[in-house]
């Protein structure tokens, strides 16, 4: 039998395409039409001998000659555990004999001696056994490259196959506790082979019948349809496994996310999907396959990039954490590059997890320290000799590369007295690259003398001068090499640099390359890249600077360095380096670094200075960093062992990293990959100069992904995040996260030592790890700012405040609310927090402008008395404003005492006033008086700014700092960045593949932000620094502001944040109050008209509902304007402020009105008094209904927060006759809204709506000049019919932001019209700059809705029409901001009727 047909009749598949013929007596024969390599042949018998439980045996069908051996070779001794001897035997045939030639005696000896290997490895081959001999050759140089293939006969075994388990041996073995119902999970337990995913396209045109195993990474399921889909991966690839019915409802039940399941199904093509998908037949859940850290000594990784790193790593701090926890290791670091905002999310994980956090950052570090001169010792006069030379050269590195041209003048006084220029013939040939830069071809240097002979010439030509060169360094090393190698001799020789030079001395943009340096000198022309000219010009520079210098105060050659100070750091070179923190006092030193690299030093990217950096060392450990540190940068450029050993005396340790995982674009493939020999040569060098310094050298991951197949979700980001015009490219690197073995591999690829393998990679690491102190980032503890007195302050103006409302002896009511309250916020340390909350607020409402409250805030009566915030939080109560007579309702028959019945005091006969919205104290700080009291306040945007400065000058303005934010990557960018991959870099991918990638990149950090309003206020005693370094919002030097580098949520606990938010509404009503004169605080609350247009628009005066689908009149009411909460006024029909409030609460929660409450009241099971509402509903309903106060909060406080009920929490809940649907409406909310927060925001919406109702032109001019932004002039103007097509228009289709703003605009327009009232058009000398002004029954729009008119053109024909009126359309252009365009709208809209075009000359005016 063929062995395809035998292994489909197995396996339903052949997953390895050999060639020939099966036999099965006592054994199984395999007759193979080719031979296979030892390895490849060890693979496949043991797969064979699994399947079949049986001894394997291999033979060929038919003798090889001997060619097939020397075509062959390295193909047949890969995998051989003698094969880096074997490859030094070279096969050669001579007289039909086979002969090995050899070139290294050691090996001939080895392989003398077994020669079984070799006489296996023929017969297994050939078929026979033929004669052969040795014969030594040390002369031949065998290039492999000719031996390898690209095929391995007509088989090829991948890894994927090698570690298939045909018999299903890790359910018996892992699971063989467990029940057959435990793993199999649908259908019957199975034994087959599982497919790699990749190779499933092979394999599904032989059967429709696969199995195959993986990772559940995401399922759907439609409990409607009842459909489950299920995308599963083994990290090759991806694909959708798809069930129905009860297969799907019983898979769905018993799989998680994370589980691996093993799947037996037909593929086929969904076209709902358009993909290929599984419909399983049978499925067991299988272990885990995941690497493990099975070596008995452990190693740390002290260099990892974590998601916080900008679009460069897909390595979540979670799983990094985990895994190393779970591999065994102590301690793991993060240094992700620039930042360190993972920190306080990486303490908290590594605690859990019981592993030492080691914090660090990869930072961009400039070589401040910049010379100008080299080799100085002695005092060197301006007089000396100089000679400016240049070479030109094969490449850039002396190390390797050759001179092929030299070029020198000698200046004498100041003078040039002589020249030197030859070229030289190198040994090998000049790249085309550089004979396209220089100029000089091969042909040029044929006849070229060599270097031996120019050399020494030129050496004579420099003798007694003091060198100088435009970027020295690089001319003069090149010397230096080939000084030691041709004449044998060290030189150190005085020189200068003439490109330092020119950054100190020449402010120049873009750089200070040669040529620039000669144009802005005024040099002229040169023919730049042949090494005489470029010296002849260097020498003019030279002299140039030199009278500069002596400008400067420089009056020796020595006093240049005193102009090394002045060269900005921006014009030098970035390095990496990687810093860690050793104890809290380096945390600190670096948040100090990370803070001045984002602001101060913040150029393109962040920048560390060198000098800065060393100052601030203390507490830290300062490692080389990866390939692209200084000493490889320098090494590369023919830095001598002196100058690498003083780079190495800069650090604490040095990093070494798998050559499979260096980027570098110093690259030597088109890979990107560097030249491994000169890394492992530099690695070396590293090793041995460290070692002379007592300097530990560590093997580091350089980790940007957790697993090896994780690369392709990295190189999606990287390629998928490049904005137009960026150039961004993946290399062929493995940077993941390795186990001890996988990295000891990798140090012994280098140094081929076991012993030096451990220490760099174990000892080393481990002794790194054993100086780092474990630090806790931030202690969690509130750290309020300082304000002297606050308690006693706070104490009494609570209580003067309250004695002015409620009268002494205060109401025990009153009394006991307050008394309560204090000792809560007093003996906890939150009094400053009120007094800064109230203080603000005062210095608004003196400048004129209300502050509205958010939050939970309004649930403390304190903050009612301080003037915090408006509402009222007691029970609903009549108080007397003369007497102070009191009555409170506390019987639950009103919510909120704007709904009482109107009523006058029985002891004075004056009418009462209402208050108390009936909201327990608790809902803010807790039982335990202990939660954190967050305040946040809502300022009228025209005065956020200044409400902001005002809390600077309040605390300092180094102590205070807006709230930072983090922007990561969302799941459909993440998709996007997926598919721009795919398409430009990757063909081919699945879009389950997609989706398992996305997930991967998902939450990577994009950014950073502020937030609108939220201000960081840090104590006066105490530093930023000792929280979190500071930035840019985005990076934005422009910004005027400062944020946290962390985001605010992870300091919101050890730092203050107080809301300062700009908003719309506080504005509103301060120019309604303008307008009207009416005072918003006197408005009464249970105002029936204006009560009615949120069930109606009868007060309106209108019937809305043909021309704007709405029966209700809150069109432009705050919070109640839009279609969703029209909707629901509609449905309910809301007749108190208590209704108002919780249909705000409905309306502004997650999953609380729809699928939820809306449901409950459609259904009968509860009315809209009944529902969930607002989070105090929770806590109230389950205290009403016997669970104990304090665990009805908690449970409050998970629901709100959209974590569900805990199952003890369901009991206790069911204990105590909570009905279901209370219970189920808890299980589905994913946030709710403070009652205190509503009632704020519905006090301002309902005063505003009194406005509507009773001074209709004041509430629209008010609205248009605060919210009209996308006001459109033209069809308003039109009139009703315009507008009302318009509207139509826009929304028969679907809107962008911009048009669904112009929709609400035009609907409240409409409205206005049908109310009677009209629009006039700008008038040159009527119209205001940005408001609308009411002219009768009438409001005049202002300039600034005329379109493409800004604000400061606007204003300045206000302006100019004060000093005198327009003579004419030209003056009009001359005197104000508007440009030609904007005049011909304004003709258009008939603005400028009976202005003329030109100045009209008065003839007499001369005259008089």
């Amino acid at each position: 039998m063929k062995i395809s047909d035998f292994l489909l009749s197995k396996l339903e598949f052949d997953p390895f395409n050999l060639q020939g013929e099966v036999e099965i007596n006592d054994f199984l024969l395999l007759k193979l039409n080719n031979p296979l390599n030892e390895s490849d042949e060890k693979k496949v018998k043991k797969f064979f001998s699994r399947l079949m439980k049986m001894p394997v045996k291999i033979i060929l069908l038919s003798k090889k000659d001997l060619s097939y051996i020397l075509e062959n070779w390295i193909d047949l001794i890969n995998g051989n555990e003698e094969e880096n001897y074997l490859r030094f035997l070279l096969p050669d045939i001579s007289e039909n004999e086979l002969i090995f030639r050899v070139s290294n005696k050691f090996a001939l000896e080895r392989v003398k001696k077994n020669r079984k290997i070799i006489d296996n490895i023929l017969s297994r081959s050939l078929g026979y056994l033929p004669d052969y001999e040795f014969v030594f050759d040390e002369k031949i140089a065998i290039d492999y490259k000719n031996f390898e293939t690209n095929k391995k006969g007509d088989y090829e075994l991948s890894e994927e196959f090698d570690n298939v388990i045909v018999v299903d041996e890790s359910v018996d073995n892992n699971i063989e506790s467990k029940k057959q119902d435990d793993y199999v999970i649908l259908g019957n337990k199975f034994k087959k082979v599982s497919i790699p995913l990749d190779k499933l396209n092979d394999i599904m045109y032989q059967t429709s019948k696969v199995v195959i195993e993986g990772k559940v990474f995401y399922k759907e399921y439609n409990d409607r349809a009842i459909i489950l889909t299920m995308y599963i991966t083994d990290n090759t690839d991806s694909i959708i496994i798809k069930a129905f019915k009860n297969s799907a409802e019983r898979l769905n039940n018993n799989i998680k996310e994370g589980e691996f399941i093993k799947v037996e199904g037909k593929i086929t093509y969904d076209e709902y999907q358009k993909e290929y998908v599984i419909i399983p037949e049978n499925i067991m859940k299988i272990e885990a396959k995941e690497r493990i850290d099975n070596f008995e000594k452990k190693r740390v990784e002290l260099h990892a990039h974590s998601k916080f790193s900008a679009l460069d790593s897909v390595l979540d701090v979670e799983d990094l954490v985990k895994t190393a926890a779970k591999w065994g290791h102590k301690a793991v670091a993060i240094t992700d590059h620039e930042v360190v905002q993972s920190i306080p999310t990486f303490y908290n994980i590594a605690k859990k997890e019981n592993i030492k956090p080691i914090y660090g950052c990869e930072i961009n570090v400039v070589n401040n320290r910049a010379s100008i001169i080299y080799n100085f010792s002695d005092e060197i006069p301006f007089d000396s000799n100089f000679v400016v030379f240049d070479f030109e050269t094969t490449g850039l590195d002396p190390n390797i590369e050759e001179i092929i041209e030299f070029g020198a003048v000698k200046i004498i006084n100041g003078e040039i007295t002589d020249v030197f220029h030859k070229m030289v013939k190198p040994q090998k040939n000049v790249p085309q690259k550089i004979q396209e830069i220089t100029g000089i071809t091969n042909e040029m240097l044929i006849n070229a003398p060599s270097i031996k002979e120019v050399l020494p010439e030129f050496m004579s030509f420099i003798s007694d001068s003091v060198l100088v060169a435009h970027n020295a360094n690089f001319d003069y090393r090149f010397l230096r090499r080939w000084v030691k190698e041709i004449m044998n001799i060290e030189i150190k020789i005085p020189y200068i640099d003439t490109l330092s030079m020119s950054r100190a001395l020449l402010n120049l943009k873009g750089g200070h390359s040669l040529d620039k340096v000669v144009k802005v000198l005024g040099l002229g022309n040169f023919e730049h890249h042949r090494a005489h000219e470029d010296a002849k010009i260097t020498a003019h520079v030279f002299l140039k600077l030199l009278e500069k210098a002596k400008g400067r105060g420089i009056r020796t050659l020595n006093d240049l360095i005193n102009l090394e100070k002045m060269i900005d750091f921006k014009k030098l070179r970035k390095y990496h380096m990687t810093v860690l923190v050793k104890n809290r006092t380096g945390l600190k030193n670096l948040y100090k670094l990370i803070s001045k690299a984002h602001t101060e030093y913040f150029y393109r990217d962040t920048t560390v200075l060198l000098n800065e950096l060393l100052e601030n060392r203390e507490g830290l450990l300062i490692g080389s960093g990866c390939t692209k540190n200084i000493i490889f940068e320098e090494y590369s450029r023919g830095a001598s062992i002196e100058e690498i050993n003083a780079l190495i005396s800069l650090f604490d340790y040095i990093e070494i990293q798998p050559l499979d995982s260096i980027e570098h674009p110093d690259k030597d493939s088109e890979n990107g990959n560097m030249d491994s020999k000169k890394v492992k040569e530099f690695y070396k060098l590293l090793y041995n100069s460290a070692k002379n310094y007592n300097i530990p050298v560590v093997m580091t991951g350089n980790a940007h992904y957790l697993n090896k197949e994780d690369k392709k979700a990295r190189d999606a980001l990287i390629i998928g995040s490049a904005t137009k015009g960026q150039k961004k490219k993946v290399y062929n690197s493995n940077k993941y996260f390795r186990t001890t073995k996988e990295m000891l591999d990798a140090a012994y690829e280098i140094f081929e030592d076991k012993k030096i393998a451990e220490e760099i990679v174990i000892e080393n690491t481990n002794k790194i790890a054993d100086l780092v102190e474990e630090i806790k980032p931030l202690e969690g503890n509130l750290h309020p700012p300082i304000i002297e007195g606050a308690d006693d302050t706070v104490r009494e103006l609570t209580w003067e405040t309250a004695k002015e409302v409620y009268g002494e002896p205060l109401p025990e009511i009153v009394k006991a609310r307050i008394e309560r309250e204090l000792k809560s916020i007093i003996n906890h340390g939150y009094a400053v927090l009120y007094l800064m909350a109230q203080k603000i607020v005062k210095k608004s409402n003196d400048d004129g402008y209300l502050v509205g409250s958010r939050g939970s805030v309004g649930s403390s009566l304190v903050a009612t008395m301080m003037g915090i915030t408006e509402v009222n939080p007691l029970p609903p109560h009549y108080i007397c404003p003369e007497c102070k007579y009191s009555e409170f309702i506390t019987d639950g028959s009103y919510e909120s005492g704007y709904d009482l019945p109107d009523k006058k005091c029985p002891k004075c006969g004056i009418e009462l006033k209402k208050n108390g919205q009936d909201i327990p104290f608790e809902t803010f700080m807790g039982f335990e008086g202990d939660k954190i009291p967050d305040i946040d306040l809502n300022f009228s945007g025209e005065y956020q700014t200044r409400a902001h400065k005002f809390i600077e000058e309040l605390f300092g303005e180094d102590h205070v700092f807006r709230a930072g934010t983090i922007s990561t990557v969302a799941e459909k960018t993440a998709y996007g960045y997926v598919r721009k991959y795919a398409e430009e870099y990757a063909g081919g991918l699945k879009n389950p593949e997609i989706i398992r990638l996305a997930k991967i990149i998902e939450g990577a950090r994009r950014t950073t932000g502020q937030h609108p309003g939220g201000l960081m206020i840090v104590p006066k005693n105490m530093e930023v620094f000792d929280f979190t370094p500071i930035q840019f919002p985005a990076n934005d030097r422009k910004a005027n502001t400062k944020t946290t580098h962390f985001d605010y949520h992870v300091i919101h606990d050890d730092l203050v944040k107080l809301d300062a938010l700009g908003h719309d509404d506080p504005t509103f009503l301060k120019m309604l109050s303008d307008l009207t004169g009416i005072e918003y605080k006197n408005i009464k609350m249970d105002d029936k008209k204006t009560m009615s247009i949120f069930s109606s628009s009868k007060a309106l005066g209108v019937d809305l509902t043909s021309d704007l689908r709405t029966t209700v009149g809150t069109l432009g009411i705050p919070e109640f304007g839009t279609q969703f909460v029209r909707g629901m006024l509609e449905e309910t029909k809301p007749k108190t402020f208590a209704a108002l409030v919780r249909i705000s609460g409905l309306s502004h929660g997650t999953d609380v009105w729809l699928n939820n409450a809306r449901d409950l009241i459609v259904s009968g099971k509860a009315t809209v008094d009944e529902v969930i509402a607002c989070r105090d509903d929770i806590m109230n309903y389950l205290i009403h209904k016997g669970l104990d106060k304090k665990h009805s909060f908690f449970i409050m406080e998970k629901v709100r927060k959209g974590k569900g009920l805990a199952p003890e929490d369901e009991d206790e809940m069911k204990k105590n006759n909570v009905p279901e649907w209370f219970v189920n409406s808890c299980k589905k909310i994913k946030y709710l809204f403070p009652k205190a927060h509503a009632a704020a925001y519905v006090s301002m919406a309902f005063r505003i709506a009194y406005f509507k109702v009773h001074y209709p032109l004041a509430f629209y001019a008010t609205y248009f000049s605060v919210k009209g932004d996308e006001f459109n002039t033209e069809i308003i103007l039109k009139g009703k019919n315009a507008i009302r097509n318009r509207i139509f228009d826009l929304k028969s289709r679907s809107l962008d932001v911009k048009e669904k703003n112009e929709l609400t605009v035009l609907e409240i327009a409409y409205e206005m019209i049908l109310r009677g009232f009209g629009f006039l058009p700008p008038d040159i000398y009527k119209a205001d700059a940005k408001n609308f002004i009411i002219e009768g029954n009438n409001l005049r729009i202002p300039f600034i809705k005329v379109p493409n008119l800004g604000e400061k053109a606007a204003i300045s024909i206000v302006k100019a029409r004060e000093e005198k009126e327009f003579l004419s359309i030209e003056d009009l252009l001359n005197r104000t901001g508007i440009n030609k365009t904007t005049v011909e709208t304004f003709k258009k809209m008939g603005i400028l009727k009976g202005l003329p075009e030109k100045n009209q000359v008065n003839l007499f005016e001369g005259l008089m």
